[in-house]
């Protein structure tokens, strides 16, 4: 009884923290065409994520640091990027942020992809309700460590990056196979999660050391089961039909603490298909 909970909330808790995020007309991380406010930065055709970080006197670690789900590559024009008030205030496990017009606590835990409760911990004296324009909050964002995590298939191709579509629950990368190809596991781990999900078809879930998770959607046959310890590139399913592209491919997601994050930023490099 407590092996089948456990599974619900891992479901519920996958479903819940996708459906977070995407673009708002204000706050941070959004396409807005409003003024440029204090500690924010529209990006201008043109700009590149390191001229934007040489203009604020930063290093592009620091401008990636607030800006965890853009992927620098890919910087469109209008995406607002949130910006350090005071760079002297950033610490190895904090960073500040000032308030804007429309943000509420979730909206911004989601911008830095941290928990809505660290967020609440770490200010304790701020009524979430309450927001103002221009107060400044501790944001526990913390130096994210990623390593060793390989693309779960060979010779891997994408058809759409992080956040290039509204998957609405979804946030990943979609990746163009073979019907039947082999997925591997994109680093070692054990599986929290091994089912079928509405929409997004038969997934494998694996938690990895860091609580740091992949997802693994729109397979045909799954290779493992929940419990199963796996190691990097063992397979552990064949490639299905991907009902968000329509046609053979692997849906694969990459979470820090639960937040899905760019596979792009933390991967090798790989080619897109179009």
């Amino acid at each position: 009884m407590l092996k089948h909970f456990s599974q619900i909330v891992i479901v519920t808790s996958v479903l819940l923290l996708a459906a977070c995020g995407g673009h708002s007309t204000y706050g941070p991380g959004s396409y807005a065409t409003q003024k440029q406010r204090q500690g924010q930065h529209i990006v201008q055709k043109g700009e590149t994520f390191y001229s934007i970080a040489k203009r604020y006197g930063m290093n592009v670690k620091m401008l990636s640091r607030y800006n965890p789900k853009v992927v620098p590559s890919r910087l469109l024009a209008g995406t607002v990027l949130s910006i350090p008030v005071d760079k002297n205030e950033v610490a190895n496990d904090r960073v500040p942020y000032v308030v804007q017009k429309g943000d509420t606590l979730s909206r911004i835990a989601d911008h830095f992809a941290v928990k809505l409760n660290e967020l609440k911990l770490i200010n304790p004296t701020i009524d979430p309700r309450k927001l103002s324009v221009g107060q400044k909050i501790w944001i526990p964002t913390g130096e994210r460590k990623v390593e060793g995590f390989i693309w779960p298939l060979n010779n891997p191709r994408m058809i759409s990056g992080f956040g290039e579509e509204d998957w609405g629950l979804q946030k990943g990368v979609n990746l163009i196979a073979q019907h039947g190809q082999t997925v591997f596991a994109a680093k070692e781990g054990t599986v929290s999660f091994a089912g079928s999900m509405r929409s997004l078809g038969k997934v494998i879930i694996i938690q990895h050391p860091g609580d740091q998770q992949t997802v693994y959607a729109g397979c045909d046959t799954l290779k493992v089961k929940v419990g199963d310890k796996v190691k990097q590139r063992q397979g552990i399913a064949t490639v299905g039909h991907n009902s968000l592209v329509n046609r053979p491919a692997l849906h694969f997601q990459f979470r820090d603490r639960g937040a899905p994050l760019p596979p792009e930023n933390y991967l090798p490099a790989i080619a897109s298909t179009r």
